[in-house]
């Protein structure tokens, strides 16, 4: 590591999570004092990064220089939402215990990378995608409709008609910006906001379940076990017993 300058960055902001590129050299990072926390750092070199940023067929819409620009530090922050928070306690709960495996902290600290990704890259706009401003921002306003209205979300038909766009154009733009369905989507933001009312709010599986759209409790924990890997009942218990 070549320590020819040093880098102070204050940013650190209790609840968040940040992506910082960094040339070599040397860091320091300043705290409140008297203030506990906790934090985890995962490093990767340049390779690593393009690597992962790598497209099937080679292509790499994101690269690091592009990135940093003339600067020798940058870094983007982002508030923790409750899927990293999730996958951070099992990470640090493993580490702390002993009681994981190398591959098992492996698949959690690329779960933890692609959140990353996706929260700072996810709405920048790749110049290949065959959508113009006006068809971006109405894809974008359709997704927003979808999040409020996720216990009674509009139809396909119904959601393009709301935003002035066919129905075709909306499926095709929607898996070309977000990488999935309209639905998809939607499914994944509804486990999300049910993991983050079983953490902190006071209501039963079922109420959880029917305020984010699932009207059959059963499916419901079905479906949350597929993707968190625990019963949302587990997290009630715990939150009762904390």
């Amino acid at each position: 590591m070549n320590n020819t300058g040093v880098k102070r960055y204050a940013g650190n902001v209790p609840g968040h999570f940040s992506l910082q590129l960094l040339k070599p050299g040397e860091a320091r990072f300043e705290f409140t004092a008297n203030e506990q926390f906790t934090m985890l750092g995962i490093g990767i070199p340049v390779s690593t990064f393009h690597y992962f940023m790598e497209e099937p067929d080679g292509r790499r819409s994101v690269d690091f220089a592009d990135l940093l620009g003339p600067h020798s530090f940058r870094a983007f922050q982002a508030r923790m939402n409750p899927v990293a928070v999730f996958k951070l306690t099992q990470l640090m709960q493993g580490i702390q215990s002993g009681s994981m495996r190398n591959i098992e902290m492996e698949c959690a600290v690329l779960d933890l990378w692609m959140l990353t990704l996706r929260t700072f890259f996810e709405d920048g706009h790749d110049p290949s995608v065959s959508l113009n401003r006006d068809e971006i921002a109405k894809i974008k306003r359709a997704r927003q409709i979808m999040l409020e209205h996720m216990a009674e979300p509009p139809s396909l038909l119904q959601l393009s008609r709301m935003i002035g766009m066919n129905d075709y154009k909306l499926k095709m733009g929607y898996k070309e910006m977000y990488g999935t369905t309209v639905f998809g989507d939607l499914r994944e933001q509804r486990l999300d906001q049910a993991l983050h009312l079983l953490q902190v709010g006071g209501n039963s599986v079922t109420e959880v379940s029917c305020a984010v759209g699932y009207s059959n409790p059963s499916y419901f924990a079905e479906a949350f076990r597929k993707k968190y890997g625990c019963n949302p009942g587990t997290l009630v218990r715990n939150r009762l017993f904390s």
